[in-house]
């Protein structure tokens, strides 16, 4: 697992300050782990969400607060794959299936 350079969390001990940050953590691994996205996206977006912040001008951005963008990048991803909107199709193990999109047929 690959995580931003500035994260204090790692694969063996993450380090969390607060519960919400185990949890958002937690979450962000099931869902991969389940299927509902692919562990490289979130990567992948978690470090264009750190981007945006980075591009931000300091008066605007706040304090550096790594779980914040890790949020967001949930956030960005449950309403990319319309995790809470669209019926989720499971098979035998629970696991979601991949969802066909139009542009896939």
């Amino acid at each position: 697992m690959k995580l931003h350079a500035t994260c204090t969390t790692d694969q063996a001990a993450p380090q969390f300050d607060h519960e919400w940050q185990r949890r958002a953590f937690g979450l962000a691994l099931a869902l991969s782990e389940f299927r509902h996205y692919q562990w490289s996206e979130f990567q992948q977006t978690l470090i264009e969400t750190i981007g945006e912040w980075e591009n931000t001008p300091e008066s605007e951005r706040g304090d550096w607060e790594y779980y914040d963008h890790w949020v967001a990048t949930l956030e960005k991803l449950v309403d990319r794959h319309e995790l809470l909107t669209a019926p989720v199709l499971t098979d035998a193990n629970d696991h979601a299936l991949p969802v066909a999109h139009d542009h896939d047929h």
